[in-house]
């Protein structure tokens, strides 16, 4: 491990830093309003199909590389275009290159002066400014993150779809809230989020109001007297919770590891590639699980069934991945988990306007200390924020260069030896200007 501090998990914007959580606050709203949606399909509508359902919403995205394919139609017909026109240039081309030839010959030994200069100037950015940032990433890198991804993410979002089979909406959320620690040892490993008092108190903080939640959601007294049915198999529900909870920590590092900014990745892409990979390489499935017993694959019986299945999928998943990654890369992985915890709070209220369900006092006490667990992380991130922006304005202090001190006496050499009505200018910053070209910096 080098001795370079980890990367700001933030975005060195408040203004971006607070459209992430904005995003963040969209995605707890669709997503609890997801899970009670699964859970009508999987009890009240009697589909147990949580594979199925989770290869539909993960097909779903496949529909983000139609803007892809008729861009990429669109240039193929432009190229073409060109090239027609390539054939019928005329032989002044040549011409054209016998004049550039001449030119620089009687730029003469001039030239050796531009290139020092412009290699003086190179120098200077790259001491004053720093390095360039990250090159967007190509359509091929694209697709192998998205084949590298679609695994991960498939396996997170079935878990926690199967736990809402077994176990109660509330049990689900609360144990997916516990992705927070999973996030936060990760992350530390690989150098993308920064450990200090405040984060691991932040953390700490929500997974005792996480147990105090899931203590108080075992007691009869939460549940409604007219409640049809108990939970079908809770520990079952509660396991494949927290392996959701694990998956989710992974594929949030991982994305945050290999993209870092999301201004480097075409998010369209990304998640159409995403949901391609999944159909063509997850269809074997239904045979082994059909074989095995585990999910006979049955089609919907009813139209209110098929029509949640795709309103899960156009909301749930298609719009609320998207929106999810945003709020991640904006702000950091930790903010995103501890700020996911507010499902917690959001499916009591749920529960109470939809199933008339009246927490008791642990529940409340509960979902307030998870609250204070993700306001503690934000105002530790944006610290770093402002951290970040201190920083940034120092680094673009110019500083002196040693390097430009001879650049006027080179300048002088250089118009006794080029031609008169050819001659550039030396601007205020000791960089030359065409009178026909501006060389980029």
């Amino acid at each position: 491990m080098t001795d370079a501090s980890p990367p700001v998990p933030v975005a060195g914007s408040r203004r971006r830093y607070t459209l992430g959580i904005v995003a963040l606050l969209l995605v707890v709203v669709i997503w609890v309003s997801s899970s009670f949606v699964m859970n009508s399909i999987f009890g009240e509508q009697s589909y147990n199909k949580p594979f199925l359902i989770t290869y539909v919403n993960t097909a779903s995205f496949s529909f983000y590389l139609l803007p892809f394919l008729l861009k990429k139609k669109l240039s193929n017909k432009k190229t073409n275009h060109v090239d027609e026109l390539s054939v019928s240039v005329p032989i002044e081309r040549a011409q054209s290159t016998s004049m550039v030839a001449n030119d620089q010959e009687a730029l003469g030994e001039s030239s050796l002066f531009l290139r020092a200069d412009a290699e003086n100037n190179q120098a200077h950015d790259e001491i004053n400014y720093g390095p360039p940032p990250a090159d967007k990433l190509s359509t091929k890198e694209t697709i192998q993150l998205s084949l590298t991804f679609c695994i991960v993410w498939f396996l997170a979002n079935w878990s926690t779809n199967a736990s809402l089979a077994y176990t109660t909406v509330g049990s689900s959320t609360i144990l997916s809230s516990m992705s927070g620690l999973f996030t936060l040892g990760i992350g530390a490993m690989f150098g993308i989020e920064r450990i200090n008092g405040l984060k691991i108190a932040a953390v700490f903080v929500s997974l005792i109001g996480v147990s105090l939640v899931s203590y108080a959601d075992k007691n009869a007294s939460t549940l409604p007297i007219e409640s049809p049915s108990s939970p079908s198999n809770p520990l079952l529900g509660d396991i494949l919770a927290l392996l959701g909870a694990f998956f989710y920590g992974c594929y949030t590092i991982l994305l945050k590891i290999r993209i870092q900014d999301e201004s480097r990745l075409d998010m369209s892409l990304f998640f159409g590639f995403v949901g391609a990979f999944n159909v063509v390489l997850l269809w074997p499935c239904f045979g082994i699980l059909h074989a095995l017993g585990i999910e006979r694959l049955e089609l919907p019986s009813t139209a209110a069934v098929w029509g949640l299945i795709f309103l899960n999928a156009l909301i749930g998943t298609f719009l609320s991945d998207y929106l999810w990654l945003l709020a991640m890369l904006m702000t950091s992985p930790l903010v995103v988990t501890l700020g996911l915890s507010l499902t917690i709070p959001v499916a009591l209220t749920g529960d109470f306007v939809f199933k008339h369900v009246v927490p008791n006092l642990q529940y409340w006490a509960g979902a307030i200390l998870v609250i204070a667990g993700f306001l503690s992380v934000n105002m530790a991130a944006l610290s770093e924020v402002d951290e970040a922006e201190i920083l940034e304005g120092r680094q673009l202090v110019p500083q002196e260069d040693p390097l430009d001190t001879s650049l006027e006496d080179r300048h002088n050499i250089y118009n006794q030896n080029i031609p008169k009505g050819s001659q550039n200018s030396l601007n205020s910053t000791g960089s030359y200007h065409s009178m026909d070209q501006t060389a980029p910096r």
